[in-house]
């Protein structure tokens, strides 16, 4: 005996009383099998995303489609995500389901894998590393800084420049009398690396932390990224830099030393300082007791008095005798 099984198409036409009582599971059994489900298929709406073309599902596979192209479907309902100028490449393209999936996952908000492992599908994992690594990206939250749809700030950022950064550091960094050009700027990634990398700080180069060290361009390799290196290696000049007496560089004086040249965090505060010239009103790396420096500027010069030695002034237009 031949049993023959003849399927009828049904209708899923919204509205239908057919449809109402048409389940899509009966065949579409594996749609469903993560914890989290897409909120139209836990409610049973497939027609909210897909459309019968004609009376021949499910004998014809070509029956079924979308209700609008695939690439602007999901932006039918979550249009909110794509309003901004800055869009994450896949969802510019409508190519949603690289990283969600269309009806269930294992993983929140329909995820294929969690951050930062779904990150990496895309993103070498390489470039995230480093001796040094920053406390996001250690963590694997790479939403901390970076909005996984869109933006209006390059990078996906979550916010411009510094403002992202002082969303979790704190904003004092930036403030005082005297601020360093880049921080004044919002540009921590001109001394900083994003995501890590093999000097301390997450710093672009090194930065020396002893307070003496030998000088010579390559042992400040992170100042000199902007620097003139002759701000500390002219023993003499006009131009170069401002703390000098008539024409002798006290850079040189303080920096360029055999021995016990004195390194630039001895005196300057890379982010911001409440004395002119970033210059520290307490010097740090000498254990309990920091020296004092107490800094005054003149229209043309200025003069410090310290823990070290005593009240010493220069000027730069009538040099002052030592």
């Amino acid at each position: 005996m031949v049993l023959s099984l003849i399927c009828v198409g049904v209708t899923l036409s919204p509205g239908d009383a057919l449809a109402d009582a048409f389940d899509c599971s009966i065949c579409h059994r594996d749609l469903v099998r993560g914890s989290v489900p897409h909120k139209p298929v836990a409610a049973g709406r497939c027609l909210d995303c897909h459309q019968q073309f004609n009376d021949n599902h499910p004998i014809d596979k070509g029956s079924m489609g979308f209700k609008v192209q695939k690439e602007k479907l999901c932006a039918s309902c979550h249009g909110q995500l794509v309003q901004k100028a800055v869009l994450h490449k896949p969802v510019g393209l409508g190519q949603c389901t690289l990283c969600h999936m269309a009806h269930s996952a294992e993983v929140k908000s329909l995820l294929q894998d969690p951050s930062p492992t779904l990150c990496f599908r895309c993103h070498p994992k390489e470039h995230f590393t480093g001796s040094f690594t920053h406390r996001p990206v250690a963590d694997g939250d790479c939403l901390a800084c970076h909005d996984a749809h869109q933006s209006d700030s390059k990078s996906l950022l979550r916010k411009p420049g510094s403002e992202l950064c002082f969303m979790c550091h704190d904003r004092k960094l930036a403030t005082g009398k005297s601020v360093h050009q880049p921080v004044r700027n919002g540009d921590c990634i001109n001394c900083h690396q994003i995501h890590g990398g093999p000097y301390r700080k997450l710093l672009k180069d090194d930065y020396p932390t002893l307070l003496y060290k030998p000088f010579s361009p390559e042992a400040f390799p992170l100042c000199f990224r902007c620097h003139d290196p002759n701000l500390v290696a002219a023993e003499t000049t006009d131009r170069f830099t401002k703390f000098r007496n008539g024409e002798r560089n006290l850079h040189a004086v303080h920096v360029k030393k055999a021995a016990k040249g004195r390194s630039c965090r001895i005196c300057h505060n890379p982010h911001a300082e409440q004395q002119e010239h970033l210059i520290y009103p307490k010097a740090p790396g000498f254990g309990a007791w920091e020296i004092p420096i107490r800094y005054e500027s003149t229209p043309s010069g200025g003069g410090c008095t310290v823990g070290c030695h005593k009240t010493l002034r220069y000027d730069r237009v009538k040099p002052v005798e030592q």
